[in-house]
């Protein structure tokens, strides 16, 4: 008898979906930590922050 609920995924699909949203989320801040090396980037975002004032 299966103490799991229906449709609930198994510890070797949990592990794979954590896999997956850990790698996301590392993805996601490399690519916001590059954006952030171009200078364009930095000064556009300074510009806009500043117009608000």
């Amino acid at each position: 008898m299966s103490l799991t609920m229906p449709g609930s995924p198994t510890p070797h699909r949990r592990r794979w979906l954590a896999l997956l949203v850990w790698a996301t989320v590392a993805a996601a801040l490399l690519l916001v930590a590059q954006a952030y090396l171009s200078p364009h980037l930095v000064v556009d975002l300074a510009n806009r922050v500043w117009s608000c004032f």
